[in-house]
């Protein structure tokens, strides 16, 4: 296989990702549910004595110094499955800072060295140093995936039976960019690598 080859095939596999999370977003947010996402986040925080709140933001996420969770204004007030599961996913992660606090904070750091590294990466342009840069940066965002796939496992088992499975379903599909995006990422860089060679 040729390098030209290798990173067309890391462009599609995530081309392919993004446009099969755009089908299950279209298809997920008219799926109505049984409760408000907002609500239930509020619910289970409260029920699983987290002392995280719920907050409206500019983007989903959890601060774990300040305790907050995170929500938009569309998940915080959103009935479909996937505001659900959105709002499922960002639970999971406080619920794993009570039980994991250290593990949390290293995938953290790791999270942030890889971003840097990609930024470092990118803005040194089409060199061999930020192509290593960029792999590394990758690596490092990989390590994150068990902790993803921790925090949906615990954010549906907070989640009414009845909902799971359609909410699976979209959390599969949105964490899958912590591996997908890497791996593609990482295949691109080692075709430009090979390129050059």
């Amino acid at each position: 296989m040729s390098g030209k080859d290798l990173a067309l095939l890391g462009l599609f596999l995530v081309v392919g990702h993004f446009l099969h999370r755009a089908l299950v977003y279209w298809r997920y947010r008219k799926v109505e549910a049984p409760l408000e996402a907002g609500a239930f986040a509020e619910e289970a925080l409260r029920r699983y004595l987290t002392g995280f709140r719920v907050r409206v933001g500019w983007r989903n996420g959890v601060r774990f110094g300040e305790q907050e969770v995170r929500l938009t204004e569309a998940v915080m007030r959103g009935r479909s499955l996937y505001h659900l599961a959105v709002a499922a996913h960002e639970v999971g992660h406080a619920l794993q800072w009570r039980a994991r606090e250290e593990l949390v904070r290293n995938t953290q750091a790791a999270l942030t060295l890889g971003f840097g590294l990609l930024v470092l990466g990118f803005l040194l342009g089409p060199t061999e140093l930020s192509a290593l840069l960029v792999f590394g940066g990758y690596g490092f965002v990989l390590l994150s995936l068990p902790l993803e796939l921790d925090a949906n496992r615990r954010g549906l088992e907070a989640l009414p039976p009845e909902v799971r499975e359609g909410v699976k379903r979209v959390m599969t599909a949105l964490t899958a960019s912590y591996l997908v995006v890497p791996l593609g990422g990482m295949l691109m860089v080692a075709g430009w690598l090979m390129g050059r060679s």
